[in-house]
């Protein structure tokens, strides 16, 4: 009777202290998955997930918000995850939030890192999709390392195969550090460019300083530039002359047109020119009528100074 008194108190501690570590895993299980607490979904979608698995913790600029849910696969690059959060975040958490997918430490879980929003966006409603980054993943970092380091390689046995051509002699380089000719025509060289650099600024500084001037109204250029009485003056003469060009131009026709009818054999100046016998002829006429204009003048003479008409030409000098 005693021993069986035992074994039922035994059998009684046994099953209270299961029963208590039973609803301690259960609190703790509900306590990680918020089942004794209000919550809210979102949904975030993903191009590669990186091996995150429902139960993972989702965070919250550091803090554990809510776990993951639900992955659903939607198709053949995209894959939905569904959160589980705590109520008492979403104040804090806006629609314009991103998603990015990271690991607990270096070697942790993975995990959904939830960054904020805009301080005054709008605040997530249940089951709302908010947009997610992709962060660089460690096998990309690592590829990239290797890459690198491969090239580093090949660019390390260049570097060297450039060297010993160096030293052998070989090259523009090697012409550069050894030939002291070519070494010092690349100073003369320099030095000259730099002359020429120092005349080119001089140069400008003077155009500057010319190009002031004329724009005070100094000197020659500055006074044709500025001077606006001077400058209607020249544009006067420029129309005046451009007038005389077209007289010029209309008398140059002219004598153009003459030259070329004396040249064809028209007209009385090209028999003036041409015509020998008609130039005698014309003389001859011409001394003829001098020859009578003489002998005019001579007989008017001779009827002043007659008794008949001496009278007449007394009378109208009186006259006069």
């Amino acid at each position: 009777m005693e021993n069986t008194t035992n074994r039922t108190i035994r059998l009684g501690i046994f099953v209270t202290a299961g029963a208590a570590l039973f609803t301690i895993a259960v609190y703790l299980i509900g306590q990680k998955q918020s089942l004794f607490s209000q919550t809210f979904k979102i949904r975030a979608q993903f191009n590669n997930i990186s091996g995150l698995q429902p139960g993972n913790n989702v965070r919250f600029s550091g803090i554990d918000i809510g776990s993951v849910t639900r992955i659903s696969i939607l198709h053949d690059t995209i894959i939905e995850v569904e959160m589980r959060l705590k109520e008492e975040m979403r104040p804090y958490i806006k629609r314009d939030a991103r998603a990015s997918i990271g690991t607990d430490g270096l070697m942790g879980n993975m995990l959904v890192n939830i960054s904020p929003g805009s301080e005054h966006g709008v605040i997530v409603s249940n089951n709302d999709l908010i947009q997610t980054f992709s962060r660089i993943k460690t096998d990309d970092i690592l590829h990239t390392l290797n890459t690198t380091n491969e090239n580093a390689a090949m660019l390390t046995f260049d570097l060297l195969e450039i060297t010993r051509q160096v030293k052998r002699g070989k090259g523009t380089v090697s012409s550069l550090l050894y030939d002291t000719v070519l070494r010092n025509e690349i100073y003369r060289m320099a030095r000259n460019l730099r002359e020429t650099t120092e005349k080119t600024n001089e140069l400008v500084t003077q155009l500057s300083r010319i190009t002031h001037e004329v724009n005070r109204g100094r000197g020659t250029a500055g006074w044709l530039l500025n001077d606006t009485l001077t400058e209607q003056h020249v544009k006067t003469t420029l129309a005046s002359l451009e007038a005389t060009g077209k007289k010029l131009r209309a008398a140059s026709d002219s004598v153009q047109l003459i030259l070329s009818a004396l040249k064809a054999g028209k007209g009385t100046l090209h028999t003036l020119v041409y015509d020998t016998a008609m130039a005698d002829d014309l003389r001859k006429s011409i001394l003829s009528v001098k020859e009578g204009t003489a002998k005019f003048n001579e007989n008017m003479e001779a009827l002043q100074h007659s008794a008949f008409l001496k009278k007449y030409f007394k009378d109208k000098e009186k006259k006069k």
